[in-house]
């Protein structure tokens, strides 16, 4: 998306503002995700913008003495929650210039995925303007925006990081919670789904970050991962809504997970057999499910 739909004034055409790629602070191409990324760093990004300003104003309409400035933006899907990076200042400058744009989101308020957006803003439309000119301060002349997947990929488990402690519901020194609504299935997985992880357990925060490769950080990782597909597997078996209709719910929606997860786990045993082994011999249910999670090797 390069320009806002139909405002009411003139804008400049696509090739006054030209973008870099968003790269981190080590200087590497952000593509489509983020790899290693956890919910306990926070995202730092930049991106260098190049403005041929004479050609903006000569397409809006603008006094020679106009003024720009440049913004850029977060959204976090899953969060909903939106952080604005410092604003550029290119005042009246004449001429192509360049300036980088840069953002910083902090772990917490982001997840799913990352709606990137940069702009440029009017900060004043100068003399004698065109009647048709944008004229108004903060009006949007140009707008590019890009959307990054995190926590490695797209299809990995929503985590977020809190101090269990000033969570109401929750006690304080209980390590995760599994935070979602059995019931509401159709939503989806990144938005209706969320591991909440105690940010005061040093060693559980350690192992959940992408690059904890030793053997307890492992182990930890491991009896998470089990509990939640134990927590999922048993409330879905739990749901006629979902036993009735396993296949019905669309991809990426929390049903169509559950039933993925469970196909996966059993192949090509009814459900109604699952149902009643959850019943009648559970411990053999959470057996398998440490049996498909390869937790035994």
């Amino acid at each position: 998306m390069k320009t806002p739909s139909a405002p009411p004034y003139l804008l400049p055409h696509p090739e006054a503002v030209m973008t870099d790629a968003w790269r981190d602070t080590g200087g590497a191409t952000v593509g489509d995700r983020l790899d290693h990324w956890d919910p306990f760093t926070d995202i730092e990004l930049a991106q260098v913008v190049s403005v041929d300003l004479d050609a903006v104003r000569d397409a809006c309409g603008l006094g020679p003495d106009s003024a720009f400035a440049l913004t850029a933006s977060g959204y976090s899907g899953r969060t909903r929650l939106t952080v604005d990076g410092p604003t550029i200042e290119l005042g009246a400058l004449d001429g192509r210039v360049q300036a980088p744009v840069t953002i910083r989101i902090a772990g917490a308020a982001a997840g799913g995925h990352l709606d990137l957006r940069t702009r440029l803003i009017l900060r004043s439309s100068g003399a004698l303007p065109s009647p048709i000119a944008p004229q108004r301060p903060g009006a949007v002349l140009w707008a590019d925006e890009t959307r990054v997947a995190l926590e490695g990929g797209a299809a990995r488990f929503p985590v977020s990081a809190a101090d269990f402690s000033t969570v109401p519901r929750l006690p304080a020194g209980a390590a995760w919670a599994l935070e979602w609504n059995p019931e509401d299935l159709e939503v989806p997985v990144l938005g209706g789904l969320r591991l909440l992880i105690n940010s005061e357990d040093s060693a559980l925060v350690a192992a959940v970050r992408s690059g904890s490769t030793d053997a307890r950080a492992a182990l930890i990782r491991s009896f998470v991962t089990f509990d939640v597909a134990r927590s999922l597997v048993h409330s879905a078996l739990g749901s006629e809504r979902f036993v009735d209709a396993p296949e019905s719910f669309e991809e990426g929606s929390v049903g169509r997970m559950l039933f993925e997860l469970i196909t996966a786990c059993w192949g090509g045993t009814p459900l109604r057999t699952l149902v009643a082994r959850r019943v009648e011999d559970p411990a053999r249910l959470d057996a398998e499910i440490q049996a498909h999670l390869g937790m035994g090797s």
